[in-house]
């Protein structure tokens, strides 16, 4: 087709406001013009053509004009005028196939209009993938990467994307996928392995992962926030494994500590500063000078005048401790056990090691603790503290407090339940306190929290093993118990229980009036190191030395609750009764013998006594040395009530 018509032609067709129904000339006028497909002009139209120029000459501008009328004269009225069938002296060529134009010419597998790819039909239109030979179809397609899944060519000739695995496929050594990608398999990357208990994708402690392992689990001893300051956490929340429960500012963290700024702070009397339960500190520990050595502020009260004044709890017209009203006029706040069972698992996690109670079979067990529940009842067992220098009657908080225990009987009255016994009276056994009336064992401790802390340190237990009465001396001992709800103390009509009016209790005094609950959830913790030397002391139960359950050790009258641990017992030749079981604690205080615990008894095959004992070294050692050094771990769980000491 010559060049000038060809240009013509796409005018014509495509310029609808030259020609046209739009223009006032029909499709057929305009199409009189085109090329025919034979190198021929159809002319018929020019006289028709020309006069619709000049029409539109005046909407259209010069330049329009100038271009219609040269294409005319160089393309199309050349060609006219004569015989109607000249032939095209334009020096422009045949046009080959163009890839784009949306049709399929010459080599083209195809043609989709537009020069985008991976749409199936490629720029220089060949197809973007084809299944008809393997190397162009999901060969073609995939991209050498594990993570993004496998990409495979569809019929539409277009490269599909794949799946991606999951998160944690290995996709090369040392590498997996990661979003879709692949990438080190290390921590911080967000994906746990099996390596890990947690990836939260960064390195920062204390959040709920740290260096993919839990902040805080509170069955780990190691993680479970006790080691951390208890003003900053003390309690692992198992669900964001972060350590909460903070002990408030200002309140009791340890012994003769409170917190300051998020910091378990030692609390100096004299330093200055009034801090909780110091009611005044003027930098000195004198007395006269408006604050005394205590921090405590001088009053006008004289204690044992029989009349309750100013800063004074009661006044029973003596200076006399344990009686109710202590010997300076303050609520003397007595606990005794109402509830009260030897532990024999291990593993606790306030008491993890329990040699003692583990010992003891489950044939046992039950005889064991029925003596303990009856004894309790009876108040035969009468494990009695008394809470010394508590400023906190409610008990909240109390940075410095000590816990004194007693040996005590209840006083003789009517139905009396030794589970049930608040505000009864009990009377102090002497060997149990001092010439001031002060207990003789303690352990320092403190109230945080409503919960009571104390020890470590030395105490004695007064129960009931199987029936035998027996005083088992622990070392390391501590105790933990949560504090009960306050109420009024009972007041007395002359007997037990309640205060008498003569102590002149204050009435509007309130008191927490339990430690604990009677259950294994709520029940406080007491464990510590029970002595050898004390097991030693106690003789064997009648049980186990006649009677058709007697030990198989022919154990006699001779033998003591020591030789029983050690050598055993099985009845009817098969049945457990004890385990055989070695001392697996030291006293810290006792003198050392040999190269040190732990030790290990030996025993006389014919008697069953303990007659000598070898050092960790295994060389043999003084025997009472070693009775006094050895101890067996132990833990009770318990509960007590209010009560009063006479």
């Amino acid at each position: 087709m010559p060049g000038g018509t060809r240009i013509l032609r796409r005018i014509l067709l495509h310029d609808e406001s030259l020609f046209g129904e739009s223009a006032g000339m029909s499709t057929s006028a305009a199409d009189e013009f085109c090329y025919d497909g034979h190198e021929r002009l159809h002319c018929a139209g020019v006289d028709a053509w020309r006069n619709h120029v000049q029409k539109r000459s005046n909407s259209l501008g010069l330049a329009s004009l100038v271009i219609l009328s040269g294409l005319a004269v160089g393309g199309f009225m050349a060609g006219c005028g004569g015989d109607g069938s000249i032939t095209s002296t334009s020096t422009g060529g045949t046009q080959g196939p163009k890839c784009g134009n949306a049709t399929v010419e010459g080599d083209e597998v195809c043609d989709d209009g537009n020069d985008v790819s991976g749409d199936g039909c490629e720029a220089d239109c060949t197809f973007s993938c084809d299944n008809a030979k393997p190397e162009t179809g999901d060969a073609k397609c995939d991209d050498g990467n594990l993570c993004n899944g496998s990409e495979t060519c569809s019929d539409k000739h277009a490269c599909v994307p794949g799946m991606n695995p999951p998160d944690g496929f290995g996709c090369a050594t040392g590498k997996i996928c990661l979003a879709g990608m692949c990438a080190d398999d290390i921590c911080g990357d967000g994906y746990v392995n099996t390596m890990e208990e947690c990836d939260d994708a960064n390195m920062v402690d204390g959040d709920g992962c740290d260096a993919c392992k839990y902040s805080c689990k509170s069955d780990d001893p190691a993680r479970d926030c006790s080691a951390l300051d208890p003003c900053v956490g003390t309690v692992c929340d198992d669900m964001t494994h972060t350590c909460g429960s903070p002990i408030a500012e200002g309140d009791a963290c340890a012994f003769s500590s409170i917190c300051i700024m998020g910091d378990c702070s030692l609390l100096v009397c004299g330093d200055g500063t009034v801090q909780m339960g110091e009611a005044c500190d003027d930098g000195n520990t004198v007395d006269g000078d408006g604050c005394q050595a205590d921090c405590t502020l001088p009053t006008g009260a004289v204690c044992g005048n029989g009349m309750r004044e100013a800063g004074e709890h009661c006044d029973d017209s003596n200076t006399k401790n344990l009686d109710g009203c202590d010997a300076s006029c303050k609520f003397e706040q007595v606990q005794r056990a109402t509830w009260l069972k030897l532990q024999f698992l291990t593993g606790d996690p306030a008491c993890p090691n329990n040699r003692l109670g583990s010992a003891i079979s489950a044939a046992a067990q039950g005889q064991i603790q029925m003596s303990l529940d009856t004894g309790v009842k009876d108040g035969s067992i009468s494990i009695m503290y008394k809470t010394l220098g508590l400023t906190d009657l409610s008990g909240v908080s109390d940075p410095s407090v000590e816990i004194g225990f007693l040996a005590a009987t209840p006083v003789a009255g009517a139905g009396y339940d030794g589970t049930k016994d608040l505000d009864w009276w009990h009377t102090i056994g002497a060997a149990s306190v001092d010439a001031n009336r002060n207990p003789l064992e303690k352990l320092a401790g403190y109230i945080s929290q409503n919960t009571l802390h104390a020890g470590p340190g030395r105490v004695s237990l007064g129960i009931s093993f199987a029936g035998t009465p027996a005083t088992l001396r622990m070392s390391q001992a501590k105790m933990t118990v949560s504090i009960g709800a306050v109420d009024t103390p009972l007041k007395s009509m002359g007997t037990t229980p309640g205060h008498l009016a003569s102590e002149n209790l204050d009435p509007a005094l309130m008191t927490y009036a339990s430690n604990g609950t009677p259950d294994n959830i709520g029940a406080g913790d007491l464990c510590g190191n029970v002595g050898a030397m004390s097991l030693d002391q106690v003789p064997i139960p009648a049980a186990l030395t006649m009677g058709m359950l007697s030990c198989d050790q022919k154990y006699t009258v001779n033998n003591s609750l020591l030789d029983v641990f050690v050598g055993g017992c099985t009845v009817l030749g098969f049945l457990g009764v004890i385990t055989p079981s070695q001392p697996d604690q030291v006293d810290p205080d006792a003198p050392v013998a040999g190269a040190g615990g732990p030790y290990t008894f030996t025993t006389n095959n014919m008697t069953k006594e303990v007659t000598g004992c070898k050092d960790k070294n295994n060389m043999t050692v003084d025997l009472a040395t070693c009775r006094n050094a050895a101890s067996y771990s132990s833990f009770f769980k318990f509960a007590t009530g209010r009560v009063i000491p006479k």
